[in-house]
C-alpha cells in the first residue's frame, strides 16, 4: 500500500470519527501535503471553520484509484454511500441506471435498476450494507426470497414506473441481484444472484458468463420484462 492510499484511508477514518463528518483546519493542511483535495466535491465549511464532507464517496473513489482494497473502502461507507458506489461502478461499466424506484399499488422500493444497453439485461439490485461478521445465511435467504418476489412484481407491474424511469423499458429481462458488503455467500440463492462488493466489478465484466453458468441449472435467473421496448 503506497503513501497516498494510506493517506486517503486515514482521512476517511478521521472523518468518520466526527459526528458531523468534519475535520479541523490543521488536519486538512496536513492531508493536503499528500493529497489533492481541490477536486473533491461535496465539501463545505462549518461555522467553526472545519471542512465537512456531505459524502465519503469521492474520497472512496480516490482511494480505489490508488489501489485501496474495495472491501476496506466500502466498510467506511454508510448505506447511502454504498448505493452510490454501486451506481458509480455500473456507470463506469456502461450501464444506464436509476435509483430509489418505488411502485405505487404495492409499496415496493428498488435501490438500483440498471440496464446493459448491449445485452439488454436489467439488473434489479438490492444493496445490503451489513457490517463485517454479520454472516447469517438464514437472514440472507429470507432477504433473497423477498427480493425475488419484488422483481417478479416489477416485471409484471412495470407500467407503474416506466414513464418516470425510462430505463425500465430498455431491459429485455430482469435479473435479481443482491450486493453485499460481507462475504456471506457468493452465487445463486432463492433465484437471486448474491454478489459481494469485492467481486462486483468482475461480475459486471463477465455477467453473461455468470448467467450462462448458473442458468445451466434447473431455473433461469432471467425474468421477462413485460414493458420491454426493442
Amino acid at each position: 500500500m503506497n503513501q497516498q492510499t494510506r493517506a486517503w484511508l486515514s482521512l476517511m477514518r478521521q472523518i468518520l470519527s466526527s459526528e458531523e463528518k468534519c475535520v479541523d483546519r490543521e488536519s486538512v493542511i496536513k492531508y493536503a501535503e499528500k493529497l489533492d483535495l481541490t477536486q473533491i466535491e461535496g465539501t463545505y465549511a462549518d461555522v467553526a471553520g472545519n471542512t465537512c464532507f456531505k459524502s465519503l464517496l469521492p474520497l472512496a473513489l480516490k482511494a480505489l484509484e490508488e489501489g485501496a482494497d474495495l472491501y476496506e473502502v466500502s466498510s467506511f461507507l454508510d448505506w447511502r454511500d454504498f448505493e452510490e458506489l454501486v451506481s458509480e461502478y455500473l456507470k463506469l461499466s456502461g450501464y444506464e441506471s436509476a435509483r430509489n424506484i418505488r411502485t405505487k399499488l404495492k409499496r415496493y422500493e428498488y435501490d438500483v435498476v440498471a440496464v446493459d444497453p448491449v445485452s439488454r439485461v436489467g439488473l434489479v439490485i438490492d444493496c445490503k450494507h451489513w457490517s463485517p461478521g454479520y454472516g447469517k445465511k438464514g437472514k440472507l435467504k429470507y432477504v433473497a426470497n423477498e427480493h425475488k418476489q419484488k422483481c417478479l412484481y416489477l416485471a409484471k407491474q412495470c407500467q407503474q414506473v416506466k414513464n418516470e424511469f425510462k430505463v425500465i423499458s430498455k431491459a429485455k429481462w430482469f435479473v435479481p441481484v443482491i450486493i453485499t458488503l460481507t462475504e456471506v455467500l457468493k452465487g445463486s440463492l432463492e433465484g437471486v444472484l448474491v454478489v459481494p462488493i469485492r467481486s462486483f466489478r468482475d461480475f459486471l465484466i463477465n455477467i453473461e458468463f455468470y448467467l450462462d453458468l448458473i442458468s445451466k441449472g434447473e431455473h433461469s435467473l432471467k425474468i421477462i420484462n413485460e414493458c420491454y421496448v426493442s
